[in-house]
Protein backbone atom coordinates (compact mmCIF):
# COMPACT_ATOMS: atom_id res chain seq x y z
CA UNK A 1 0.00 0.00 0.00
CA UNK A 2 1.58 3.08 -1.10
CA UNK A 3 0.53 6.58 0.94
CA UNK A 4 1.37 8.91 -1.36
CA UNK A 5 -0.92 7.12 -4.17
CA UNK A 6 -3.82 7.01 -1.84
CA UNK A 7 -3.83 10.52 -1.22
CA UNK A 8 -2.79 11.74 -4.51
CA UNK A 9 -5.78 9.79 -6.10
CA UNK A 10 -7.64 11.59 -2.96
CA UNK A 11 -6.93 15.01 -4.25
CA UNK A 12 -7.46 14.21 -8.44
CA UNK A 13 -11.19 13.09 -7.25
CA UNK A 14 -11.78 16.15 -4.96
CA UNK A 15 -10.20 18.84 -7.84
CA UNK A 16 -12.25 16.80 -10.34
CA UNK A 17 -15.42 16.78 -7.84
CA UNK A 18 -14.51 21.17 -7.35
CA UNK A 19 -14.62 21.70 -10.58
CA UNK A 20 -17.98 20.85 -11.11
CA UNK A 21 -19.58 23.11 -8.62
CA UNK A 22 -23.07 22.77 -10.09
CA UNK A 23 -23.48 18.73 -9.50
CA UNK A 24 -21.57 18.71 -6.13
CA UNK A 25 -24.40 21.82 -5.14
CA UNK A 26 -27.27 19.68 -6.27
CA UNK A 27 -26.19 16.80 -4.02
CA UNK A 28 -26.93 18.86 -1.26
CA UNK A 29 -29.51 20.82 -2.05
CA UNK A 30 -31.75 18.38 -3.98
CA UNK A 31 -32.07 15.68 -1.42
CA UNK A 32 -32.65 18.54 1.28
CA UNK A 33 -35.36 19.75 -1.24
CA UNK A 34 -37.04 16.42 -1.61
CA UNK A 35 -36.58 15.00 2.20
CA UNK A 36 -38.98 18.87 2.69
CA UNK A 37 -41.63 18.26 -0.02
CA UNK A 38 -41.94 14.51 0.91
CA UNK A 39 -42.16 14.99 4.53
CA UNK A 40 -44.71 17.54 3.69
CA UNK A 41 -46.66 15.40 1.38
CA UNK A 42 -46.28 11.96 3.80
CA UNK A 43 -47.74 13.97 7.15
CA UNK A 44 -51.65 13.25 7.07
CA UNK A 45 -50.73 9.33 6.12
CA UNK A 46 -48.05 8.32 8.24
CA UNK A 47 -49.96 10.82 10.93
CA UNK A 48 -52.99 8.09 10.33
CA UNK A 49 -55.02 9.30 12.20
CA UNK A 50 -53.14 9.39 15.48
CA UNK A 51 -53.03 13.18 15.90
CA UNK A 52 -56.03 13.89 14.02
CA UNK A 53 -59.47 14.74 16.21
CA UNK A 54 -62.47 12.99 15.35
CA UNK A 55 -66.30 13.96 15.98
CA UNK A 56 -67.93 10.76 17.22
CA UNK A 57 -71.72 10.80 16.80
CA UNK A 58 -72.61 9.27 20.88
CA UNK A 59 -76.38 7.91 21.16
CA UNK A 60 -77.26 5.90 24.35
CA UNK A 61 -80.84 4.35 24.31
CA UNK A 62 -79.89 2.43 26.92
CA UNK A 63 -79.42 5.35 29.71
CA UNK A 64 -78.03 3.33 32.14
CA UNK A 65 -74.66 1.94 34.08
CA UNK A 66 -73.07 0.46 30.13
CA UNK A 67 -73.32 3.76 28.32
CA UNK A 68 -72.36 6.31 31.62
CA UNK A 69 -69.02 4.05 31.35
CA UNK A 70 -68.55 4.07 27.91
CA UNK A 71 -68.87 7.67 27.24
CA UNK A 72 -66.86 8.63 30.49
CA UNK A 73 -64.12 6.48 28.90
CA UNK A 74 -64.10 7.49 25.31
CA UNK A 75 -64.66 10.73 25.88
CA UNK A 76 -61.79 10.64 28.00
CA UNK A 77 -59.55 9.74 24.86
CA UNK A 78 -58.08 13.00 23.44
CA UNK A 79 -58.51 12.37 19.68
CA UNK A 80 -62.73 11.87 20.40
CA UNK A 81 -64.72 14.32 20.53
CA UNK A 82 -68.40 13.13 21.47
CA UNK A 83 -71.04 14.39 19.86
CA UNK A 84 -75.29 13.80 21.29
CA UNK A 85 -77.08 16.48 19.59
CA UNK A 86 -77.20 18.31 16.24
CA UNK A 87 -78.63 21.63 15.68
CA UNK A 88 -79.91 21.56 19.07
CA UNK A 89 -81.70 18.78 19.08
CA UNK A 90 -80.77 15.47 20.27
CA UNK A 91 -79.13 11.98 18.28
CA UNK A 92 -81.68 9.01 16.89
CA UNK A 93 -80.98 6.69 14.81
CA UNK A 94 -82.28 8.48 11.73
CA UNK A 95 -80.23 11.63 12.57
CA UNK A 96 -77.16 9.50 12.77
CA UNK A 97 -77.28 7.64 9.32
CA UNK A 98 -78.10 10.60 7.64
CA UNK A 99 -75.41 13.01 8.89
CA UNK A 100 -72.75 10.34 8.27
CA UNK A 101 -74.27 9.26 4.53
CA UNK A 102 -73.81 12.86 3.47
CA UNK A 103 -69.99 12.61 4.81
CA UNK A 104 -70.64 14.94 7.70
CA UNK A 105 -69.19 12.17 10.22
CA UNK A 106 -66.87 9.35 9.75
CA UNK A 107 -68.63 7.45 12.66
CA UNK A 108 -71.67 7.17 14.95
CA UNK A 109 -71.63 4.32 18.02
CA UNK A 110 -74.89 3.25 19.23
CA UNK A 111 -75.71 1.95 22.71
CA UNK A 112 -78.84 -0.34 22.29
CA UNK A 113 -81.21 -0.51 24.77
CA UNK A 114 -81.48 -3.12 27.09
CA UNK A 115 -76.78 -3.61 27.16
CA UNK A 116 -77.04 -3.09 30.45
CA UNK A 117 -79.22 -6.08 31.32
CA UNK A 118 -77.74 -8.24 28.81
CA UNK A 119 -74.21 -7.71 30.10
CA UNK A 120 -75.53 -8.23 33.65
CA UNK A 121 -77.08 -11.55 32.78
CA UNK A 122 -74.57 -12.88 31.03
CA UNK A 123 -71.98 -11.96 34.19
CA UNK A 124 -74.98 -13.33 36.27
CA UNK A 125 -74.84 -16.94 34.74
CA UNK A 126 -71.21 -16.72 34.67
CA UNK A 127 -70.96 -15.72 38.47
CA UNK A 128 -73.73 -18.30 39.21
CA UNK A 129 -71.45 -21.31 36.98
CA UNK A 130 -68.37 -20.33 39.41
CA UNK A 131 -70.59 -20.93 42.09
CA UNK A 132 -72.07 -23.93 41.42
CA UNK A 133 -68.09 -25.70 40.66
CA UNK A 134 -67.76 -24.89 44.02
CA UNK A 135 -70.83 -26.65 45.45
CA UNK A 136 -73.01 -22.71 46.37
CA UNK A 137 -76.05 -22.45 45.04
CA UNK A 138 -77.04 -19.78 42.26
CA UNK A 139 -78.24 -16.46 44.26
CA UNK A 140 -78.17 -14.27 41.17
CA UNK A 141 -81.17 -14.15 38.60
CA UNK A 142 -80.25 -15.30 35.02
CA UNK A 143 -82.41 -15.65 32.04
CA UNK A 144 -80.58 -18.48 29.39
CA UNK A 145 -82.82 -17.02 26.11
CA UNK A 146 -81.89 -13.17 26.63
CA UNK A 147 -81.11 -11.87 23.30
CA UNK A 148 -77.49 -10.89 22.32
CA UNK A 149 -76.61 -6.98 22.45
CA UNK A 150 -73.98 -5.38 20.99
CA UNK A 151 -72.68 -1.86 20.74
CA UNK A 152 -73.57 -0.35 17.31
CA UNK A 153 -70.92 1.29 14.85
CA UNK A 154 -71.62 2.70 12.16
CA UNK A 155 -69.11 3.79 9.79
CA UNK A 156 -68.97 6.45 6.53
CA UNK A 157 -67.98 4.65 3.86
CA UNK A 158 -64.93 6.37 3.23
CA UNK A 159 -63.35 5.34 6.21
CA UNK A 160 -59.99 4.88 6.33
CA UNK A 161 -59.88 0.79 7.16
CA UNK A 162 -57.24 1.82 9.99
CA UNK A 163 -59.70 3.70 11.74
CA UNK A 164 -62.66 1.33 11.60
CA UNK A 165 -60.02 -1.17 13.23
CA UNK A 166 -58.07 0.96 15.74
CA UNK A 167 -62.08 1.98 17.01
CA UNK A 168 -63.74 -1.44 16.88
CA UNK A 169 -61.03 -2.76 18.96
CA UNK A 170 -61.21 0.24 21.53
CA UNK A 171 -64.94 -0.66 21.80
CA UNK A 172 -64.13 -4.18 22.14
CA UNK A 173 -61.47 -3.81 25.08
CA UNK A 174 -63.65 -1.26 26.63
CA UNK A 175 -67.06 -3.71 26.91
CA UNK A 176 -64.43 -6.43 28.02
CA UNK A 177 -63.11 -4.35 30.92
CA UNK A 178 -66.62 -3.58 32.26
CA UNK A 179 -67.54 -7.17 32.18
CA UNK A 180 -64.23 -7.85 34.20
CA UNK A 181 -65.16 -5.32 36.51
CA UNK A 182 -68.12 -6.67 36.90
CA UNK A 183 -67.43 -10.03 37.65
CA UNK A 184 -64.68 -8.87 40.65
CA UNK A 185 -67.62 -7.09 41.57
CA UNK A 186 -70.03 -10.11 41.78
CA UNK A 187 -67.83 -12.20 43.16
CA UNK A 188 -66.39 -9.98 45.78
CA UNK A 189 -70.08 -8.86 47.01
CA UNK A 190 -71.24 -9.82 50.30
CA UNK A 191 -74.55 -10.90 51.14
CA UNK A 192 -75.75 -8.03 52.23
CA UNK A 193 -75.69 -6.08 49.48
CA UNK A 194 -76.97 -8.37 46.82
CA UNK A 195 -80.46 -7.48 47.03
CA UNK A 196 -80.11 -5.97 43.37
CA UNK A 197 -78.21 -7.75 41.47
CA UNK A 198 -79.98 -7.09 37.74
CA UNK A 199 -78.30 -3.65 38.06
CA UNK A 200 -74.75 -2.78 37.23
CA UNK A 201 -72.74 -0.47 39.45
CA UNK A 202 -71.68 2.76 38.35
CA UNK A 203 -68.00 2.66 37.38
CA UNK A 204 -65.71 5.77 36.97
CA UNK A 205 -62.84 6.12 34.55
CA UNK A 206 -60.56 6.55 37.21
CA UNK A 207 -61.13 2.84 38.70
CA UNK A 208 -60.06 1.11 35.74
CA UNK A 209 -57.00 1.09 33.16
CA UNK A 210 -57.19 3.70 30.71
CA UNK A 211 -57.64 2.86 26.79
CA UNK A 212 -55.10 4.93 25.58
CA UNK A 213 -51.70 3.66 26.98
CA UNK A 214 -48.54 6.11 27.01
CA UNK A 215 -45.88 5.64 24.13
CA UNK A 216 -42.30 5.81 24.21
CA UNK A 217 -42.12 8.93 22.32
CA UNK A 218 -40.49 10.79 25.28
CA UNK A 219 -37.87 8.40 25.22
CA UNK A 220 -37.00 8.08 21.23
CA UNK A 221 -38.33 9.06 18.05
CA UNK A 222 -41.91 7.77 16.43
CA UNK A 223 -42.06 6.40 12.74
CA UNK A 224 -43.39 9.79 11.46
CA UNK A 225 -43.30 11.43 8.27
CA UNK A 226 -40.37 13.39 9.11
CA UNK A 227 -38.70 10.36 11.17
CA UNK A 228 -38.98 8.18 8.23
CA UNK A 229 -38.37 10.81 5.35
CA UNK A 230 -35.46 12.33 6.54
CA UNK A 231 -32.96 9.24 6.92
CA UNK A 232 -34.82 7.47 3.70
CA UNK A 233 -34.09 10.29 1.80
CA UNK A 234 -30.69 11.05 2.78
CA UNK A 235 -30.02 7.00 2.41
CA UNK A 236 -31.27 8.08 -1.16
CA UNK A 237 -28.86 11.06 -1.61
CA UNK A 238 -25.61 8.74 -0.67
CA UNK A 239 -26.44 5.79 -3.26
CA UNK A 240 -26.94 8.38 -5.71
CA UNK A 241 -22.83 8.96 -5.21
CA UNK A 242 -22.68 6.04 -7.90
CA UNK A 243 -23.55 8.77 -10.67
CA UNK A 244 -20.70 10.94 -10.32
CA UNK A 245 -18.07 8.19 -9.38
CA UNK A 246 -19.02 6.11 -12.21
CA UNK A 247 -19.11 8.92 -14.44
CA UNK A 248 -15.60 9.93 -13.37
CA UNK A 249 -14.28 5.99 -13.77
CA UNK A 250 -15.92 5.54 -17.73
CA UNK A 251 -13.95 8.97 -18.41
CA UNK A 252 -10.73 8.12 -17.00
CA UNK A 253 -11.08 4.47 -19.34
CA UNK A 254 -12.59 6.95 -22.40
CA UNK A 255 -9.02 9.39 -21.73
CA UNK A 256 -6.74 6.17 -21.28
CA UNK A 257 -5.84 7.06 -17.89
CA UNK A 258 -7.11 3.47 -16.84
CA UNK A 259 -4.51 1.78 -19.34
CA UNK A 260 -1.86 4.22 -17.67
CA UNK A 261 -2.80 3.47 -14.38
CA UNK A 262 -2.54 -0.12 -14.76
CA UNK A 263 1.14 0.39 -16.65
CA UNK A 264 2.12 2.37 -13.40
CA UNK A 265 4.43 0.34 -10.79
CA UNK A 266 2.38 -0.09 -7.30
CA UNK A 267 -1.24 -1.63 -6.43
CA UNK A 268 -4.13 -0.85 -8.50
CA UNK A 269 -5.83 -0.86 -4.69
CA UNK A 270 -4.03 2.25 -3.94
CA UNK A 271 -5.75 4.28 -6.23
CA UNK A 272 -9.17 2.31 -5.49
CA UNK A 273 -8.54 3.39 -1.68
CA UNK A 274 -7.98 7.08 -2.98
CA UNK A 275 -11.23 6.98 -4.35
CA UNK A 276 -13.24 4.96 -1.36
CA UNK A 277 -11.80 7.71 0.77
CA UNK A 278 -13.33 10.77 -1.26
CA UNK A 279 -15.99 9.48 -2.18
CA UNK A 280 -16.91 7.96 1.35
CA UNK A 281 -15.76 11.21 3.06
CA UNK A 282 -18.43 13.34 0.85
CA UNK A 283 -20.81 10.51 1.58
CA UNK A 284 -20.71 11.39 5.54
CA UNK A 285 -20.63 15.54 4.75
CA UNK A 286 -24.12 14.66 2.50
CA UNK A 287 -25.19 12.99 6.06
CA UNK A 288 -24.37 15.22 8.38
CA UNK A 289 -25.10 18.54 6.78
CA UNK A 290 -28.83 16.92 5.81
CA UNK A 291 -29.52 15.77 9.16
CA UNK A 292 -28.75 19.09 10.45
CA UNK A 293 -30.49 21.25 8.28
CA UNK A 294 -33.50 18.71 8.01
CA UNK A 295 -34.03 19.37 12.00
CA UNK A 296 -33.58 22.76 11.41
CA UNK A 297 -35.46 23.70 8.91
CA UNK A 298 -38.69 21.09 9.28
CA UNK A 299 -39.96 22.47 12.10
CA UNK A 300 -40.42 25.68 10.13
CA UNK A 301 -43.01 23.97 7.71
CA UNK A 302 -45.56 23.06 10.72
CA UNK A 303 -43.67 19.69 10.80
CA UNK A 304 -42.55 17.67 13.95
CA UNK A 305 -39.19 17.71 15.21
CA UNK A 306 -36.68 14.90 13.65
CA UNK A 307 -35.76 13.58 16.90
CA UNK A 308 -31.65 12.42 16.21
CA UNK A 309 -30.85 11.45 19.87
CA UNK A 310 -27.22 11.06 21.50
CA UNK A 311 -25.72 8.93 19.41
CA UNK A 312 -24.45 11.46 16.73
CA UNK A 313 -20.55 9.45 16.66
CA UNK A 314 -22.69 6.13 16.25
CA UNK A 315 -24.44 8.10 13.33
CA UNK A 316 -21.88 9.36 11.82
CA UNK A 317 -19.83 5.74 11.49
CA UNK A 318 -23.43 4.44 10.79
CA UNK A 319 -22.35 7.11 7.35
CA UNK A 320 -19.51 5.71 6.77
CA UNK A 321 -20.98 2.47 6.14
CA UNK A 322 -23.59 2.92 3.83
CA UNK A 323 -21.93 5.01 1.96
CA UNK A 324 -19.49 1.88 1.18
CA UNK A 325 -22.02 0.09 -0.90
CA UNK A 326 -22.72 2.72 -2.34
CA UNK A 327 -19.31 3.31 -3.42
CA UNK A 328 -18.52 -0.08 -4.68
CA UNK A 329 -21.92 0.12 -6.39
CA UNK A 330 -20.40 2.94 -8.25
CA UNK A 331 -17.11 0.90 -9.30
CA UNK A 332 -19.14 -2.07 -10.29
CA UNK A 333 -21.71 0.22 -12.70
CA UNK A 334 -18.12 1.87 -13.82
CA UNK A 335 -16.89 -1.00 -14.76
CA UNK A 336 -19.67 -2.79 -16.88
CA UNK A 337 -20.52 0.35 -19.38
CA UNK A 338 -18.35 2.00 -21.68
CA UNK A 339 -20.37 5.32 -21.72
CA UNK A 340 -21.55 7.61 -19.58
CA UNK A 341 -25.31 7.86 -20.24
CA UNK A 342 -24.98 4.30 -20.13
CA UNK A 343 -23.98 4.58 -16.70
CA UNK A 344 -26.24 7.37 -15.68
CA UNK A 345 -29.92 6.41 -17.04
CA UNK A 346 -28.85 2.30 -15.70
CA UNK A 347 -27.27 3.81 -12.15
CA UNK A 348 -31.04 5.91 -11.94
CA UNK A 349 -32.98 3.37 -12.65
CA UNK A 350 -31.04 0.76 -10.54
CA UNK A 351 -31.57 3.25 -7.20
CA UNK A 352 -35.36 3.69 -7.47
CA UNK A 353 -36.09 0.33 -8.40
CA UNK A 354 -34.01 -0.52 -5.46
CA UNK A 355 -35.30 2.36 -3.15
CA UNK A 356 -38.45 1.33 -3.88
CA UNK A 357 -38.27 -2.25 -2.74
CA UNK A 358 -36.41 -1.08 0.54
CA UNK A 359 -38.71 0.94 2.20
CA UNK A 360 -37.55 4.75 1.35
CA UNK A 361 -40.69 5.71 -0.23
CA UNK A 362 -42.73 3.95 2.26
CA UNK A 363 -42.52 1.50 5.38
CA UNK A 364 -41.57 -1.82 4.56
CA UNK A 365 -44.12 -2.98 6.86
CA UNK A 366 -46.87 -1.96 4.31
CA UNK A 367 -46.11 -3.84 1.51
CA UNK A 368 -46.37 -7.51 0.62
CA UNK A 369 -45.04 -10.11 2.22
CA UNK A 370 -43.27 -11.24 -0.91
CA UNK A 371 -41.79 -7.78 -1.61
CA UNK A 372 -41.04 -7.76 2.50
CA UNK A 373 -38.49 -10.76 1.01
CA UNK A 374 -37.38 -8.88 -1.78
CA UNK A 375 -36.61 -5.75 0.21
CA UNK A 376 -33.49 -7.67 1.96
CA UNK A 377 -31.78 -7.95 -1.33
CA UNK A 378 -31.81 -3.89 -1.17
CA UNK A 379 -28.57 -2.52 0.53
CA UNK A 380 -30.75 0.63 1.11
CA UNK A 381 -33.32 -0.91 2.92
CA UNK A 382 -30.36 -2.12 5.22
CA UNK A 383 -29.22 1.33 5.29
CA UNK A 384 -32.62 2.42 6.35
CA UNK A 385 -32.59 0.28 9.06
CA UNK A 386 -29.61 1.03 10.40
CA UNK A 387 -30.14 4.63 11.26
CA UNK A 388 -33.88 3.43 12.25
CA UNK A 389 -32.12 1.29 14.96
CA UNK A 390 -29.80 3.84 16.08
CA UNK A 391 -32.41 6.80 15.97
CA UNK A 392 -35.64 4.82 17.11
CA UNK A 393 -34.69 1.89 18.73
CA UNK A 394 -31.72 3.56 20.69
CA UNK A 395 -29.63 0.33 19.80
CA UNK A 396 -25.97 0.04 20.76
CA UNK A 397 -23.09 0.02 19.12
CA UNK A 398 -23.24 -3.81 19.87
CA UNK A 399 -26.34 -4.57 18.07
CA UNK A 400 -25.73 -2.89 15.27
CA UNK A 401 -23.20 -4.91 14.47
CA UNK A 402 -25.28 -7.67 12.13
CA UNK A 403 -26.79 -4.99 10.06
CA UNK A 404 -23.73 -3.45 9.85
CA UNK A 405 -21.66 -6.64 8.47
CA UNK A 406 -24.41 -7.22 6.36
CA UNK A 407 -23.72 -3.65 3.87
CA UNK A 408 -20.32 -4.24 4.41
CA UNK A 409 -20.46 -7.86 2.52
CA UNK A 410 -22.51 -5.91 0.10
CA UNK A 411 -19.94 -3.14 -0.24
CA UNK A 412 -17.08 -6.15 -0.92
CA UNK A 413 -19.00 -7.92 -3.10
CA UNK A 414 -19.58 -5.02 -5.18
CA UNK A 415 -15.57 -3.95 -5.08
CA UNK A 416 -15.13 -7.83 -6.17
CA UNK A 417 -17.09 -8.51 -9.19
CA UNK A 418 -15.92 -4.36 -9.77
CA UNK A 419 -12.26 -6.08 -9.84
CA UNK A 420 -13.27 -8.82 -11.97
CA UNK A 421 -14.85 -6.42 -14.82
CA UNK A 422 -11.77 -3.97 -14.80
CA UNK A 423 -9.13 -7.44 -15.20
CA UNK A 424 -11.39 -7.91 -18.06
CA UNK A 425 -11.43 -4.92 -19.60
CA UNK A 426 -7.77 -4.14 -19.46
CA UNK A 427 -7.00 -7.29 -20.95
CA UNK A 428 -9.65 -6.47 -24.13
CA UNK A 429 -7.62 -3.26 -24.22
Amino acid sequence: MNLRRIVATFIKEAILAARDKMGLLMLFIMPLAMIIIMAIVQDIPFRDYQDVGFKILWLDEDRKSVGDSMHAYVNAIKNFNLIDSLDGRPLDRTSIENAINRGDYAVGVIIPRGITAFMGNKINGLVNEIGKSSGQPSIYPYQDSMERIQVELIFDPAAKNTYRVALKQAIDKLMFRLQYDLLIKRLGRTNSDSNNPSELTRFSPDDNVHLVSADNEERHGIINSVQHNVPAWIVFAIFFLILPLSGNYIKEQEAGSKIRIAMTPGSPMDIALGKVFFYMLLGVAQFSILMSASQLLLPLFGLPLLVIGNHWFILLMAAVIITFPAISLGFFIGTIFTTHSQATMFGSILIIILSAVGGIWIPIEVLPNWMQLLAKVSPLQWSLKLINDIMLRDLSASKLFITSSILVSFGLVFLFLARLMSRRTIRQL
